[in-house]
C-alpha cells in the first residue's frame, strides 16, 4: 500500500477516512484532480468504478477540506446522478453527521455545499467563481460524453479551482472527446480499460469479446475504454453503403413492404419500399398538409400494388393521427412502427435500447452481408443521412442511436429518408426470396450478428 499521499489529500482521505481501496489509476485521477486549478479528464471502461470511487472520494474530500467551498456536479443523465452518484455519496452520510443531506444538495454548517443539477438547466452551471483561500469551486461532469455542449459553454464562464470530467467513451466530438485529442495539452488525462479493474470478472470480458469481437466499437468502448472514430463510430459505415452502390449485388424478388416517415413543417414525408432485397425511395415531399401527404402516399402504394397492412408508418408524433385519418377517409390501413418501443425479441433487448436501434442494425447487417440492392441508386441526401448517425451505447453496452436533437446540434437535418429506408428494410425482415441466392465473393461475414 502506498503511504506517500498528503494526509490532507483525497487519496489518503479515500483510504483512511472512507475505507476505500483505490486502484492505481483511481489514485492517479484523484490526486491529479485535487491540484489547484487542475483540469482532469478520465475516460474508463464500463463498470470501472469511476463514479463510486473517484467522483465520490473527490466530492466528499472537497467539502471536508473546504467547508465553505462550492461543488457543482452534473451528468449526461439525471438518472445517473439520482441512482448512481447520490446513493454512493449517501453511503458515507454517517461520517458527516453535521452536514445537511438533501435529495440534490449536501450542505455544511459553514455554508459550503455539493449540488447536483440537470443538463436541461444550463443556467445553473454559470456564475460559479472561486474566492480563495476559503471558498474554492469544484466543477464535476459525470458521464461527460452525453452532456450537451451548451452546458460546457456555461461552465467555461466559471472560474473553478478544480475541473473534473469523467465518463465512459462516447462519440468522437465535443468537449470531452477533445480533452483526449486536440486539447489534450490542457488536461491531465487518464484512460482505463477493464483489464485495469480487478473487480471486473474475466468472464464478462470474454463474453463481450465473443459477442462483439475485439475490433467492434462496442467492445473497444465498453472494455478497452477507447473512443471510436471515423466509420467505426457510425451506425452505418459509409464504406459499406458505397460498396453496395458501386458494386451492386443481384436484385432478388420477394415480399413487397413499404414504410413512411411522416413529417410536418419543414421536414420531409418519405415513402420507401423493400421488394425482396431491393430498397428504394418511392416518394418524398415537404408537404405541410398532412392530409394531402397521406393521400399521396396511399395513391403511390396502390399504384405499385403494395397492399394495406404491408406499409409501416412511424406512429410517433403526428404519425398516429395521420394513419388513423388515412384509414378513415382512404380505407387504407398502415402498420404502426414505434421506434422508441422495445425490440420484440427479449434476447435482442439485451443488446439494443429500442426498435429504432435494432432496425438500423438490421440494415447494417444486410449491408455487411452484401445482401442489400439499390436498383435506383441513392441521392446524396439519403446517403449522408444513412452514414452520419453515430452509434452509441450505455453503461451496460446496450446499443442506441444518436438522438436527433444531438444531430441538429451538429448541424444535421432530420434523417427522414434514412428512417424510411430503415423501416422498409425492417418491414421485410422475414422476406422469403423467390429465387436462388447468389453469394458475393467480396462480401465478408457480418462482424456481429444478433
Amino acid at each position: 500500500m502506498r503511504l506517500d499521499f498528503p494526509v490532507d489529500g483525497p487519496a489518503f482521505f479515500a483510504r483512511f477516512f472512507l475505507g476505500l481501496q483505490p486502484y492505481p489509476w483511481q489514485d492517479e485521477a484523484i490526486q491529479a484532480a485535487s491540484l489547484p486549478h487542475s483540469r482532469t479528464a478520465l475516460v474508463a471502461a464500463n463498470g470501472s468504478g469511476k463514479t463510486a470511487c473517484v467522483n465520490v472520494a473527490l466530492l466528499l474530500w472537497f467539502l471536508w477540506k473546504y467547508p465553505k467551498g462550492i461543488a457543482m456536479v452534473t451528468s449526461g443523465s439525471w438518472n445517473q446522478l439520482k441512482t448512481q452518484l447520490w446513493p454512493n455519496l449517501e453511503m458515507y452520510r454517517h461520517r458527516f453527521p453535521h452536514w445537511k443531506w438533501q435529495a440534490d444538495k449536501i450542505r455544511t454548517p459553514e455554508g459550503g455545499f455539493i449540488a447536483a443539477y440537470s443538463t436541461i438547466h444550463p443556467g445553473r452551471a454559470e456564475g460559479h467563481h472561486e474566492h480563495l483561500p476559503e471558498r474554492p469551486v469544484m466543477l464535476m461532469v459525470d458521464e461527460a460524453k452525453s452532456v450537451p455542449e451548451v452546458i460546457f459553454e456555461a461552465l467555461s464562464r466559471c472560474t473553478p479551482t478544480f475541473f473534473v470530467l469523467t465518463s465512459s467513451p462516447g462519440k468522437p466530438s465535443g468537449t470531452f472527446y477533445q480533452a483526449f485529442r486536440r486539447n489534450r495539452a490542457l488536461w491531465h488525462t487518464v484512460q482505463v480499460s477493464a483489464y485495469m479493474c480487478p473487480h471486473i470478472r474475466p468472464e464478462r470480458i470474454e463474453l463481450a469479446r465473443q459477442i462483439y469481437g475485439e475490433e467492434h466499437p462496442v467492445f473497444r468502448s465498453m472494455i478497452l475504454g477507447e473512443f471510436t472514430e471515423g466509420d467505426d463510430a457510425m451506425m452505418i459505415p459509409r464504406y459499406l453503403l458505397e460498396r453496395a452502390l458501386l458494386h451492386p449485388c443481384k436484385p432478388r424478388t420477394g415480399t413487397r413492404t413499404a414504410a413512411v416517415d411522416w413529417a410536418a413543417g419543414g421536414d420531409e414525408t418519405v415513402l420507401a419500399e423493400r421488394y425482396g432485397n431491393q430498397l428504394r425511395i418511392l416518394w418524398c415531399d415537404r408537404e405541410k398538409d398532412t392530409v394531402k401527404a397521406a393521400r399521396k402516399v396511399v395513391a403511390e402504394c396502390r399504384k405499385r400494388g403494395i397492399e394495406q397492412g404491408r406499409v409501416f408508418g412511424d406512429e410517433c408524433g403526428i404519425g398516429l393521427s395521420i394513419m388513423q385519418s388515412a384509414q378513415h377517409y382512404e380505407k387504407f390501413r398502415f402498420r404502426p412502427f414505434n421506434g422508441g418501443s422495445k425490440v420484440p425479441d427479449p434476447q435482442k433487448q439485451l443488446h439494443f435500447l429500442n426498435l429504432n436501434a435494432y432496425s438500423w442494425h438490421l440494415l447494417r447487417q444486410g449491408l455487411e452481408r452484401g445482401e442489400v440492392c439499390f436498383p435506383d441508386g441513392l441521392d446524396d441526401t439519403a446517403i449522408d443521412q444513412l452514414c452520419d448517425r453515430y452509434m452509441e451505447w450505455n453503461e451496460k453496452g446496450v446499443i442506441q442511436l444518436e438522438k436527433k436533437d444531438d444531430m441538429k446540434e451538429r448541424g444535421l437535418t432530420s434523417p427522414d429518408r434514412a428512417d424510411a429506408l430503415v423501416m422498409a428494410w425492417y418491414g421485410g425482415r422475414f422476406t422469403n426470396y423467390d429465387d436462388t441466392p447468389v453469394e458475393r465473393a467480396d462480401a465478408p461475414a457480418p462482424r456481429f450478428v444478433f
